[in-house]
């Protein structure tokens, strides 16, 4: 999962738009028992877009059984998410287990897509040397080098140390301007102090030595503990985020307040468990009613409407532990006025 695909499903509305999310075996290959699961989920699908709309669904149904179709023979992840409409259609392998379920509505349901983000923890990995630069993509299982016409950079020896900062820098900030996230230095410190502007990235974290023939498994070894210690820490600073919006007057917390305020483009830093779903009406003052009834008027889970809402309006959203707003009705932001 990564944060350009997330932004672009969460764009994409159409009804009826069709999530299917499964669990599945993390590093085996997909085979006739995933399909033949994925097709009792589309069955499911298709008895409940019988009682939903007036078209025939055997087409989405066809296109979701296709994709199983496609998948066959593939490596898993530990579960997958199949999104389907008459605009989008694609799988998205997922770093974690998830509530096996189906989900019918006006847009794909990413709630565990964002969920999925956050807990693979996708970073990246610099190695800085006064003669050579390689970028590395990781999340919690591997580091995986970039291979390109541009990466790995290489100094060559008219080079002067001005030019080669300058090459360095640009090319660091190109890779943030096409996909940002945080960032590890690897590297003798004066080395990478002298090559790189700081300003060029958003660095979590740095080991000191001379990693240029370092292997990606040793790499990920060194760098995993400071990505947990940084995800510990985003939990936490979100907590406090909240703690000093409860001070500052610009807190709310429970579903049925957040849902007008994020529709009113209010939430600035939503926090939210991250097992809490729940179905519901939306009545015409805008109020949430829990149900478990099955209709076109029953959002399948308004906590994840709720996250589409305010990342669409610029704002976060970060999941944390289950249990750890229970004191708040399981969601609760820091609001932007």
């Amino acid at each position: 999962m990564n944060r350009a695909l997330l932004d672009e499903l969460q764009q994409m509305r159409s009804y009826p738009s069709i999530t299917i999310l499964f669990n599945t075996q993390a590093g085996s290959t997909f085979g006739s028992d995933e399909k033949a699961r994925v097709q009792r989920l589309a069955a499911t699908a298709r008895e409940r877009l019988g009682k939903l709309v007036d078209d025939d669904p055997v087409p989405l149904i066809d296109v979701i059984n296709a994709l199983a179709e496609q998948r066959v023979g593939t490596r898993m992840g530990h579960a997958m998410a199949l999104c389907v409409s008459a605009e989008h259609q694609g799988a998205v392998l997922l770093g974690g287990a998830v509530e096996e379920r189906v989900i019918i509505d006006e847009t794909f349901a990413t709630r565990d897509l964002v969920a999925d983000l956050n807990r693979t923890a996708t970073y990246r990995v610099l190695t800085i040397s006064d003669v050579t630069v390689r970028s590395f993509a990781g999340d919690r299982q591997r580091l995986a080098e970039e291979r390109s016409d541009v990466w790995p950079l290489r100094r060559g020896d008219d080079i002067s140390d001005t030019v080669w900062s300058q090459t360095v820098t640009a090319a660091v900030k190109a890779l943030g301007d096409d996909y940002s996230v945080p960032t590890v230095t690897a590297g003798v410190r004066r080395s990478v102090q002298k090559t790189l502007d700081p300003s060029a990235l958003d660095v979590i974290g740095h080991i000191n030595g001379n990693y240029d023939r370092t292997s990606p498994g040793d790499l990920h070894t060194l760098v995993w503990p400071i990505i947990v210690d940084w995800k510990g820490q985003r939990q936490q600073r979100a907590l406090g985020e909240l703690e000093d919006a409860r001070s500052a007057k610009r807190y709310a917390a429970g579903v049925d307040e957040l849902w007008s305020l994020a529709e009113d483009g209010r939430v600035e830093h939503l926090v939210v468990e991250a097992d809490f779903r729940l179905a519901a009406r939306i009545d015409d003052n805008r109020h949430v009613h829990p149900t478990s009834d099955v209709g076109r008027d029953v959002i399948d889970d308004v906590v994840d409407e709720v996250i589409e809402v305010v990342l669409r309006s610029g704002g976060r959203s970060t999941m944390v532990e289950p249990e750890t707003l229970q004191d708040c009705g399981r969601i609760a932001a820091v609001l932007r006025y």
